[in-house]
């Protein structure tokens, strides 16, 4: 695990689901769409895995 940090660019919400872009310092934004892709995008940046091993 490791230490990231991340800004949320242009994040609107609509009909309920939240998304926008999600942006590393330094690195590109990245869309997502809906809070569940926004924790997927977090924990690749962070480096953690969902997947047990």
């Amino acid at each position: 695990m490791r230490t990231v940090i991340v800004r949320l660019v242009e994040p609107e919400q609509s009909g309920g689901q939240l998304r926008g872009l999600l942006e590393e310092v330094g690195g590109e934004p990245v869309p997502f769409s809906g809070t569940e892709a926004l924790l997927d995008l977090l924990r690749t940046a962070a480096g953690l895995s969902t997947n047990p091993t």
